[in-house]
């Protein structure tokens, strides 16, 4: 199969003011960045399990700045749960979605973090949404202070992108949903774990792409509405 890999920067994306996005938050471990987060409540963080694989302690999450490292604060993690039918693969895997717990109403009030709302009802294909990354160079690797980045993509019927991965000998299921490039966009190394927005709303989680961020196949993100992902977050979030 050809090799894929957890998606750094949105490709070809518009530098924005992070002050517009204030539910998207880094996840650190020490002082190593690891993955971004989407706050939906005011004490919950979600990401991708993908993430905690290695690294489980001593994690700390920093929002509300202007930079992944700047003006901004450093708030404790309590604790991280994983969907309980996550398998791990390398590169992609199904109910891959993680819920991080922080202490009790931490975002409530802070400067320039606040919760997104979870997409209450199925996007059509074709309709255009939109990713945004903090812009680093590879998973794992020193931060690039190079800014938050958006663009825009694509949502691709599931049979359309089942038949796309297939013929690299990979499996896309109900738990995902995928996205095209609009305008040479995608994701790459870095962006694991960010959002994908449609009408305003949190619809998935950016997971996965081909290996070298070619664009041949479409981008593979946790699917928000999969009933399985959904009752996992309501169970652990009350949402």
């Amino acid at each position: 199969a050809k090799e894929v890999v957890q998606s750094g920067r949105i490709l070809n994306g518009l530098k924005v003011n992070p002050e517009r996005y204030p539910f998207i938050v880094n996840i650190y471990f020490e002082d190593q960045f690891l993955c971004s987060g989407n706050i939906i409540t005011p004490s919950h963080v979600l990401s991708l399990e993908y993430c905690f694989e290695i690294f489980v302690f001593q994690m700390s999450i920093y929002g509300g700045g202007t930079s992944p490292l700047s003006g901004g604060i450093s708030i404790p993690v309590n604790k991280i749960t994983i969907h309980p039918n996550f398998e791990y693969r390398y590169g992609r895997s199904d109910f891959d979605v993680a819920v991080i717990s922080v202490p009790i109403n931490t975002f409530q009030g802070m400067a320039n973090m606040a919760s997104i709302a979870l997409q209450t009802s199925e996007v059509l294909p074709g309709s255009r949404c939109y990713v945004i990354g903090w812009g680093v160079s590879k998973i794992f690797g020193p931060i690039d202070l190079n800014g938050l980045h958006y663009g825009t993509m694509n949502i691709v019927s599931q049979s359309a992108c089942s038949r796309s991965w297939a013929s690299v000998n990979e499996n896309v299921t109900s738990n995902m949903i995928c996205a095209k490039y609009c305008f040479g966009v995608d994701i790459c190394y870095g962006d694991l774990g960010g959002p994908l927005v449609c009408d305003g709303k949190l619809t998935g989680i950016i997971g996965y792409t081909e290996y070298g961020c070619t664009k041949n196949n479409p981008a593979v993100f946790t699917r928000i509405m999969a009933p399985s992902i959904r009752s996992f977050i309501r169970n652990e979030t009350g949402i």
